[in-house]
C-alpha cells in the first residue's frame, strides 16, 4: 500500500514526481515511536547529544537535533490553531462529526482532522529530509519510510510497568495510570494508522526494546553503534 502522506502530496501537486526531493541524498534520520510511559524523548536528547559530540570529535560540524514538541508547535502555528485546540493536538485528541458541527458554533478553530495530520505529516517529512534528525513519534516511522537513510526505533514495555512510571510522574493512582496508558497508546495508534492502515505496527520498525529490562544508556549505546555502522555519523 502506498504511504498515504506521499499520496496526499502527489494529488495536491497534481505531479507524480514532486515527491521527490531535489536532495540527493535525503536524511540521515532516525524515529522513535514508544508506548505511553516509556522514556522516548529522554533517550532521543541523550541519543542527539551523543551523536552530535561524536561528529564534533571528527570535524565534522554537523549537530543532531532532538524533533518533538516542535512538531506540534510549527504545525499549530501553519494551522493558526488556538492554544486549546493545539492543546488537544498535542494530546491526540480529533474530532468526530458531532464535534466538528457544535465547533462550528463556538470560538475554537479546527481545521479538519485531515488537514491537521496531513499539515503535521508535511513538517516532519520535511525535517527528516534536512537530515541529522531524531523524530519523537507522531507516525514518524511510517511518515519517513521512503527516505533510504532512516532507522525506526520502538520503546515498549509492560502495561503494569509503565502505569508505575504514569502513576509517579503524573500523580495519578496505578488504575488512573493503566487507563491514562491504554487510551494514549490507542489514540497514537489511531493517528498512525490514517497514514498507512492495514499493516501490521512491527513491520515499520527496524529495532524493539524492553525499556523495563535495559537502560537508557544501554539503549542509546546500541543506537549510536546502528548509526556508525549505517553511515549516519563517522
Amino acid at each position: 500500500m502506498e504511504n498515504l502522506f506521499l499520496k496526499y502530496m502527489k494529488e495536491r501537486s497534481g505531479q507524480k514526481k514532486t515527491t521527490e526531493r531535489k536532495m540527493a541524498t535525503p536524511g540521515p534520520v532516525i524515529t522513535i515511536s514508544r508506548e505511553y510511559g516509556c522514556p522516548a524523548l529522554r533517550i532521543a536528547e541523550k541519543l542527539t547529544a551523543t551523536l552530535s559530540a561524536k561528529n564534533e570529535r571528527m570535524g565534522v560540524h554537523k549537530e543532531w537535533r532532538t524533533v518533538s514538541k516542535e512538531i506540534i508547535e510549527q504545525s499549530a502555528r501553519a494551522l493558526n490553531l488556538t492554544p486549546s485546540a493545539t492543546q488537544d493536538l498535542s494530546e491526540y485528541k480529533h474530532n468526530n462529526l458531532f464535534e466538528d458541527i457544535a465547533l462550528f458554533f463556538s470560538d475554537k478553530y479546527y481545521p479538519g482532522d485531515a488537514k491537521i495530520k496531513n499539515t503535521i505529516a508535511k513538517f516532519i517529512h520535511d525535517e527528516a529530509a534536512e537530515g541529522n534528525a531524531v523524530i519523537v513519534g507522531r507516525g514518524g516511522e511510517v511518515i519517513t519510510k521512503s527516505i533510504a537513510h532512516s532507522y525506526h526505533v520502538k520503546l515498549y514495555a509492560p502495561l503494569d510497568w509503565r502505569a508505575q512510571i504514569v502513576s509517579s510522574n503524573e500523580g495519578m493512582n496505578l488504575e488512573e495510570a493503566r487507563k491514562t496508558c491504554i487510551e494514549n497508546d490507542k489514540r497514537r495508534s489511531q493517528f498512525r494508522d490514517y497514514f498507512e492502515r492495514g499493516i501490521p505496527e512491527t513491520e515499520f520498525y527496524d529495532v524493539i526494546f524492553n525499556c523495563k529490562n535495559m537502560t537508557d544508556e544501554e539503549i542509546v549505546e546500541i543506537l549510536v553503534i546502528i548509526a556508525e555502522t549505517r553511515g549516519f555519523v563517522l
